[in-house]
């Protein structure tokens, strides 16, 4: 039976160094990991948020278009009434 035979540097005391410097790299990796993890899930959440404001604005511009027109309108489900004072196409509708 052939028995695999450690370097005569590796006794007891030096193998427990080894193996506590192996826990504080892996750590330190780990925490790399998160740090980079974070910031990319970070970026991907406002790049998504940002699309979606920019893709409802998109798909509302028409309806501001028309408020400007009407002076009435509804967007993204909340009704905008332009002021007067705001718009002078607005005061002569009002009369």
């Amino acid at each position: 039976m052939l028995a695999a035979q450690l370097p005569s540097w590796a006794n007891a005391d030096n193998l427990r160094w080894i193996r506590l410097g192996g826990i504080i790299g892996m750590i330190v990796l780990m925490l790399l990991v998160l740090r980079f993890i974070q910031k990319l899930v970070l970026n991907g959440t406002l790049f998504g948020i940002f699309a979606i404001v920019g893709l409802i604005a998109w798909v509302e511009r028409a309806d501001l278009a028309d408020c400007a027109r009407t002076c009435s309108c509804s967007i993204v489900g909340f009704d905008v009434k332009i002021p007067p004072d705001k718009n002078p196409e607005c005061a002569t509708q009002g009369k």
